[in-house]
């Protein structure tokens, strides 16, 4: 057996195979098979995974009969199941030494399992990469509605100002404000036309020695001016006939206001800042035209009467979408309430079908002057109806919350209202929940009950979530109160907590940080929209891993 002996300098598991028995095993099969001392033990331990050998009777043979009964030099993957029950992957393969058969196993269970991390890896990462895309998509989107915010923002106070106010340096000063805001500017001013220059007429900030100053500009940029185009420029001088060096980096911006072929006047802006003129152009137009109408002041009632009529449908626009966010976020939340209370109806009416039927087999069987049969007919009749009592209970509970006919303010104990929408929420409580209620004696409050049921519902749920995310039981405190004149209502949970760097986020309408499909991202900016509308305001203080207390504070004298 000597000649064998320079297995052992395998470090995988070797053995030699002389007239289908094992005549040699080396160290590491010994160490890792435990020195099976069965040769039908040992090979029934091995299942085909993938073998390149054919057979007529291959589903009988285990992959050691079939590099035993091989002619050639034979390999394959196969699985092994040790003593633990656990299964180990290895490559076969054998040779032929002198008389023996020699077999190597070589564990290839890392190699398979890394070929598994590998492939989930790349999958994640273009998740992760389809994820970056979205966001960048939607972040894009963030900023050109926040732009467009911005731009109706200027226009409306534009707008306001040159309906209240027929006085040109009122209008040209709130204007000149505007641009200088916008832009970062460090001056702005506007000239009119004189002769073949222009004059300074109004300027930001305030610099009387530049009054009816003269200024003149380079022919690209009049030319520019002439086609009634914005122009912008890098510059040394802030005109031609300055005599004042400027710094580097500084960007001009020429803004030309017509009315029709007239040029009126021009609006200049200096900035350091870096400036692109597609992201600004629709504002600076927009009020190139607006002072043109109130610097000419002809037709100054028709063009307001039309910004008028735009902004009001914009306005309309607003509200049907608010109406349709809240609308959605309802829907979503009584979603949520379906399943919960759909398992609260299958109990009693389990209880009813089952007393049901005992009911019909007594009285089949009873004589009359069964008193005990009796008294068991009233007792189940009896746990019938406390059934039916809770079905209507909870259907009339839900039909109170949702309310889609009460959309006017009236008065309404949220005392109660609480106490409805915690019973419509007992699927969410009844596991690991304690509830704890602080309620003050509170007066009749003037509100939309339907909407600050939903606000409630709102912070509930999330409280829930918030718990059932740290798996532990928890407790969720509520406390009314009037102070100040206003109503306050504190919702308090021992749940995970808001992290500090998205705590800036949470009311922002569409950031969730929830799982896909669970949340919309609405909930928090819906209640405090809804807050809003009565007048209040909602805050909340919130430590990681130790929960989040959130506050509506509603004036209980005013109303929308």
């Amino acid at each position: 057996m000597n000649n064998l002996e320079f297995l052992n300098n395998y470090i995988e598991p070797v053995c030699a195979f002389l007239d289908n028995q094992i005549i040699f095993k080396n160290k590491s099969f010994i160490n890792t098979f435990n020195n099976y001392s069965s040769l039908d033990r040992f090979k029934k331990q091995f299942n085909f995974n993938l073998c390149f050998l054919s057979s007529e009777n291959i589903a009988n043979l285990t992959p050691i009969d079939i590099l035993l009964k091989s002619r050639e030099n034979f390999h394959t993957i196969c699985t092994f199941q040790n003593k633990n029950g656990e299964y180990i992957y290895y490559y076969i393969y054998t040779f032929k030494y002198l008389n023996y058969i020699i077999a190597v196993f070589k564990d290839i269970t890392s190699e398979n399992s890394l070929e598994n991390y590998r492939k989930n890896y790349y999958e994640l990462e273009e998740k992760y990469k389809q994820g970056q895309k979205d966001a960048e998509k939607y972040s894009k989107l963030q900023e050109h509605a926040q732009a467009q915010v911005l731009k109706m923002a200027i226009i409306n106070r534009l707008s306001l100002v040159i309906r209240e106010t027929n006085n040109i340096e009122t209008i040209l000063s709130s204007a000149l404000g505007e641009i200088n805001n916008l832009l970062g500017s460090y001056k702005t001013y506007f000239s009119v036309k004189n002769k073949n220059n222009f004059k300074i007429k109004y300027i930001i900030p305030s610099d009387e020695s530049e009054i009816n100053r003269e200024t003149s500009y380079e022919k690209d940029v009049l030319d520019r001016i002439k086609n009634k185009n914005i122009a912008v420029s890098s510059c040394l001088k802030e005109y031609t006939n300055s005599k004042t060096i400027l710094q580097s980096g500084i960007t001009r911006i020429i803004i030309p206001i017509y009315n029709k072929n007239k040029l009126l006047g021009i609006i200049v802006t200096l900035t350091r800042q870096k400036f692109k003129l597609e992201d600004n152009i629709e504002i600076l137009e927009s009020i190139s035209v607006q002072l043109s109408s109130s610097l000419i002041q002809s037709g100054l009632i028709e063009q307001l009467n039309k910004k008028n009529k735009k902004l009001e449908k914009t306005l309309s626009q607003l509200k049907e979408t608010q109406v349709q966010l809240i609308n959605t976020e309802k829907m979503a939340s009584i979603g949520q309430l379906v399943s919960g209370i759909a398992h609260e109806i299958n109990t009693p009416l389990a209880s009813i079908s089952s007393n049901t039927s005992m009911i019909s087999k007594l009285i089949n069987s009873q004589n009359s002057t069964d008193e005990k049969k009796t008294e068991l007919l009233k007792e189940l009749n009896d746990i019938n109806l406390e059934a039916s009592r809770r079905i209507s209970d909870i259907v009339l509970s839900l039909k109170r919350f949702v309310r889609l006919d009460e959309a006017q303010f009236q008065e309404a104990d949220i005392n109660n209202e609480l106490d409805l929408t915690l019973k419509l929420m007992a699927h969410e409580l009844k596991n690991n929940i304690k509830v704890i209620k602080y309620y003050s004696k509170l007066p009749p409050i003037l509100c939309s009950v339907n909407m600050l049921n939903q606000v409630f519902m709102n912070l509930l749920v999330n409280a829930c979530h918030s718990i059932n995310e740290k798996s532990a039981e928890g407790e969720i405190t509520i406390t009314t109160a009037i102070i100040n004149g206003n109503l306050q209502v504190k919702i308090k949970d021992n749940g995970i907590g808001i992290k500090k760097e998205i705590q800036n986020k949470i009311f922002n309408a569409g950031f969730t940080t929830k799982k896909s499909g669970l949340g919309t991202g609405l909930g928090l900016a819906i209640s405090k929209k809804i807050v809003e509308l009565h007048k209040g305001n909602i805050s909340f203080i919130s430590k990681e891993n130790q929960g989040s207390e959130f506050t509506v504070s509603i004036p209980i004298n005013k109303h929308a």
